[in-house]
């Protein structure tokens, strides 16, 4: 009893009570704040610690001194008459109920206040289309080990055939696209693509672990049934974590309601999830796109034909049945916007010599604006029209964001708003794009491709090449999984190693600036011949048809780089002589291409020894409409290689400054790394040894 009076006297029980609703307000306040500044979470448990320990310093000082009018003095020193405990104990009371009172709001605001529902991730929570931002997150890339399992979406795995006639195999895809892409349109639910569910489905994993890996909560398992003009589609919905049936249903109908039970699925989903759909998103939900199933049937298979991708020759396939598909329904939408896309595929792949395929997609893309204003499918068509004939990437930009904000769930679309803010250069907006394709492609090598891309070009070398690697790992057949690991390392880290390591794979049919890359590296290392073989095969420029051979043209350049002019000479002019043709039909080069195809012959002409001949194209390049971002920084580069060997060599590097340290074009690590083969093209000019010498001294 006295030592409770004397705590009470010394106040060291008001003291552990102050110290005690202060220190709990302090944690309360650095919870809040420390997550905001990217505090680790140490941090936090360092100031719980300290605050432990002051605690125990509190009481003890508390014990040991009092305050007085004099300062602090040892308690036994402090007179009766002298001491002014009893003051400093109604103050401290005072300070003890303003202190709860501060703890009672406190908790009251937490329990009170409403909360905005918050995704496992920032990045799920991004709502489409895709917002700029002002930073470039550093949020990990998810991989299959680090996707969260608890976020609300679901995997619909794909369907399986159960038809008597295995050729229906395509019409069972076709309904798992379709489910697929009502559901997109729910933007409280993330939905996987099918390129990832078809990859996953591969490797039969159960249930619980698709949901891990994917990070969705649900599952969709399926089956369909074609004979004749009857269709038995059977579905059930699984809660992945627990492989717990929800709900399941056969639908057996005629096939004219397929639309329907494609619809039902999409509703039935839904409100198993108990997701609200406004009115306008349960009637887009329940769109019907034809009254024909044979239009339907053509339809299906050409998109079909579509995640193909093999260029020219599968558009052609895709055109030779969507065509029919319109003949047969006149109203078929759907059908429409995808032949849209087909012609204006063949004008992207330069197959369009005579334009034809350009004015279908002008004319198909006017009729669907007319009658179809202000929808989706009409923004969508606009969007790849814009994209891949106009090649004007701000329309095409702001077309596929209106279309994302009505799928938001869609990757394709998603995936085209990354596209286009690359061909933009901006960098910043794309990576964020490209995370969330990939979260909702997260097993496709394209969309893990991309994301590398991106990180390359906002500088991220940690996370790209950690990526690249990964992605070696996972895809080690994949060319493009070893490619990507060399770019790579020479674009951000100036090795070019990796780049010498893929002499061992067929560079045949390798984009462009692999094959330019790969060929830069051997040179560098004094391996002309190697270098040479980089461009071996027979093939045109991928930017100009059949009009200029450009694997000629670069074994030409390179043998003139290295001395060798006898063996130049024939080259130079076998890839001369399109050139010349190209002059008596000049009309017949695409709009979006002339001033790079101009500037290849201007080029071309100048290796051949052919001075007249370059600077006339030359000026015809300058002369052409104002090309796409990347014409211009394509168009540059050529051209200075044409100052190159019209012996200019100031005039060169003046042209090619611009395009110099480019992300994409030609970042500075990589002119580092290739330094041996840029300073027999540019070591002429003062200019360039100048700016190498300082990107030396960094």
């Amino acid at each position: 009893m006295n030592l409770l009076k004397e705590l009470l006297r010394r106040n060291v029980i008001r003291m552990a009570g102050l110290y005690l609703v202060g220190a709990w307000l302090l944690v309360q306040v650095a919870d809040t704040l420390l997550p905001i500044f990217g505090a680790p979470d140490w941090v936090m448990k360092a100031l719980v610690g300290l605050l432990a320990i002051g605690f125990l310093a509190a009481l003890v000082f508390s014990w040991l001194f009092e305050l007085t009018p004099d300062g602090l003095k040892r308690d036994g020193d402090v007179r009766a008459s002298e001491s002014i405990a009893p003051q400093t104990a109604r103050r401290m009371n005072v300070l003890m109920l303003v202190s709860l009172v501060a703890v009672v709001a406190v908790v009251a605001v937490d329990r009170l206040w409403p909360r905005a529902a918050h995704a496992p991730t920032a990045t799920l929570a991004t709502p489409a289309p895709v917002a700029a931002a002002t930073a470039i997150t550093s949020t990990p890339t998810p991989t299959p080990d680090t996707v969260p399992a608890a976020a609300r979406g679901i995997a619909v795995l794909p369907f399986d055939n159960l038809s008597p006639d295995p050729d229906n195999a395509f019409f069972a895809g076709g309904i798992h696209e379709e489910v697929l892409t009502r559901l997109s349109r729910i933007n409280d639910l993330r939905v996987i693509s099918r390129t990832s569910m078809e990859n996953i489905a591969r490797e039969d994993l159960p249930l619980p672990e698709i949901g891990r890996r994917l990070g969705v909560s649900h599952v969709l398992e399926g089956s369909v049934r074609r004979a004749g003009n009857q269709v038995r589609i059977t579905v059930q919905l699984i809660e992945a974590v627990s492989d717990r049936h929800l709900w399941a249903e056969n639908y057996d109908r005629p096939l004219a309601d397929v639309f329907a039970i494609q619809s039902e699925i999409a509703l039935a989903i839904a409100g198993q999830l108990e997701i609200a759909l406004n009115p306008a998103l349960q009637g887009a939900l329940k769109q019907r796109y034809t009254n024909n199933p044979q239009a339907y049937d053509l339809y299906l298979r050409a998109m079909a034909e579509r995640r193909v991708q093999g260029g020219p020759e599968s558009s052609r396939a895709r055109i030779a049945m969507l065509e029919p598909a319109i003949e047969l329904d006149l109203n078929f939408l759907q059908a429409r916007v995808a032949l849209v896309e087909a012609y204006g595929r063949m004008v992207w792949f330069s197959a369009d010599p005579d334009g034809s395929f350009d004015a279908k997609a002008r004319a198909l893309l006017a009729d669907i604006v007319r009658r179809w204003p202000d929808t989706t499918e009409s923004a969508m068509a606009q969007a790849q029209f814009d994209y891949t004939v106009q090649r004007d990437y701000a329309a095409a930009l702001a077309q596929f964001q209106a279309v994302a904000a009505e799928r938001p769930n869609d990757a394709l679309v998603v995936g085209f708003v990354g596209y286009s803010l690359k061909r933009l250069d901006r960098f910043a907006e794309q990576l964020i794009a490209v995370r969330r394709a990939v979260l909702l492609d997260p097993e496709s090598q394209a969309e893990q491709g991309q994301l590398v891309l991106a990180l390359i070009y906002n500088g991220l070398a940690e996370e790209a090449i950690a990526l690249a690697e990964q992605n070696l790992r996972r895809w080690p057949e994949l060319p493009l999984s070893h490619s990507q690991v060399a770019v790579t390392n020479i674009q951000l880290r100036g090795k070019r190693a990796p780049l010498l390591a893929l002499s061992t794979l067929d560079l045949a049919g390798a984009p462009r600036g692999l094959l330019e890359l790969a060929a830069a590296a051997r040179f560098s290392e004094g391996d002309i011949d190697g270098a040479v073989a980089a461009f071996a095969s027979t093939g045109a420029t991928l930017s100009g048809g059949d009009m200029i051979h450009w694997r000629l043209a670069k074994q030409a350049e390179l043998l003139r780089l290295a001395g060798r002019d006898a063996q130049a000479r024939p080259l130079a002019q076998r890839a001369f002589e399109p050139a010349e043709q190209l002059m008596q039909n000049e009309q017949a080069v695409p709009l979006a291409f002339k001033a790079v195809v101009f500037a290849e012959a201007a080029w071309v002409a100048a290796l051949a020894n052919q001075p007249e001949a370059a600077r006339a194209w030359a000026i015809k390049a300058l002369a052409a409409p104002e090309p796409a971002l990347e014409f211009q920084r394509q168009r540059a580069e050529t051209l200075s290689r044409m100052q190159r060997w019209l012996g200019n060599p100031d005039a060169a590097w003046k042209t090619l400054k611009p395009v110099a340290g480019h992300p994409i074009s030609m970042p500075n690590s990589q002119m580092r790394g290739l330094k041996p083969y840029y300073d027999a093209l540019y070591g002429g000019s003062a200019g360039y040894r100048a700016y190498m010498a300082a990107l030396e001294a960094r």
